[in-house]
């Protein structure tokens, strides 16, 4: 059951990072539309991406030093991921300046994707925290 709500709690995040992303470019470049094709391709990135992440992501930290050499890991991943994503739904072209811009593209839509769930884990806590304080209180 786990897997299943991560799976969609991480599709929801990087679906809207990917959409912010292409926002963005699209300002930026002063194109004015995304079409359908793109449309339906960034949930079926965002569900491939999602993927990776709850698969490599489960596995339990204990130091300081496997968290980050996983998280580098898991960035890598993704970032193949997305060359090849990215390339296939002609988002870049695979040259340099594609896989660079993929690969900040990446970066951003990680730290957006990592900020939220760090939010979101966070607010959980402090509520299962204040429920337990509640319960431990009711006992005395």
């Amino acid at each position: 059951m786990k897997f299943i709500t991560d799976l969609i709690k991480y599709f929801v995040y990087i679906t809207t990072g990917i959409l912010f992303v292409f926002i963005a470019i699209l300002l930026i470049g002063g194109i004015g539309s995304i079409s359908i094709q793109k449309l339906i391709q960034i949930p079926c990135a965002a569900f491939v991406t999602a993927l990776v992440t709850v698969i490599i992501c489960s596995k339990e930290v204990i130091t300081k030093k496997e968290f980050y050499i996983g998280k580098t890991i898991h960035y890598i991943f993704l970032c193949v991921i997305m060359v090849i994503l990215g390339t296939a739904f002609e988002w870049i072209k695979l040259d340099l300046a594609g896989v660079m811009t993929m690969v900040i593209s990446t970066a951003a839509i990680y730290a957006f994707t990592f900020v939220g769930t760090y939010l979101s884990s966070k607010s959980e806590a402090e509520k299962l925290n204040k429920a337990l304080k509640s319960k431990r209180e009711q006992r005395k």
